[in-house]
């Protein structure tokens, strides 16, 4: 039985890009509808969303790219960074939400989580995306 750990998570990690890229886009929805567009929340819902395309760019890369017959290190080490990747950016995504519900709609349960994840948010964003661009660099085997 040669199955990797990226074959194995594929199904999962696909389901996280797109309810990533759902949620980051369901961020923008309140703001759209209330004619009020605070940039911080907008750059983090654009920041969201182009990471998550680049996470299912690079998900199936590594699934046409690395061969059955290739190493089980190299999908692997893709596998985990891929999932700690759409994993940073699905945390991102939600305390995005949970900022614009409760600012528009004034939501104080909201805004305390929210809050708490603030200061957070851009290293996740980055770390998402170094995780990205490692494991786009595993699949090339250039690490």
């Amino acid at each position: 039985m040669n199955v990797t750990l990226l074959t194995q998570l594929a199904g999962a990690l696909r389901f996280g890009v797109v309810l990533a890229i759902a949620l980051h886009a369901l961020a923008l929805v309140p703001q759209c509808r209330a004619h009020y567009f605070l940039p911080r929340f907008v750059n983090v819902s654009l920041y969201g969303l182009v990471l998550g395309v680049a996470h299912g760019a690079v998900l199936a890369l590594a699934g046409g790219e690395l061969a059955l017959d290739d190493g089980h290190r190299r999908a692997d080490t893709v596998a985990w960074c891929l999932a700690a990747a759409v994993l940073l950016n699905l945390v991102v995504a939600a305390q995005n939400l949970l900022a614009v519900v409760a600012l528009l709609w004034l939501h104080r349960p909201s805004a305390v989580v929210a809050h708490s994840l603030r200061g957070a948010v851009q290293p996740m964003v980055w770390s998402s995306a170094a995780l990205a661009v490692a494991a786009y660099a595993m699949v090339h085997g250039w690490l």
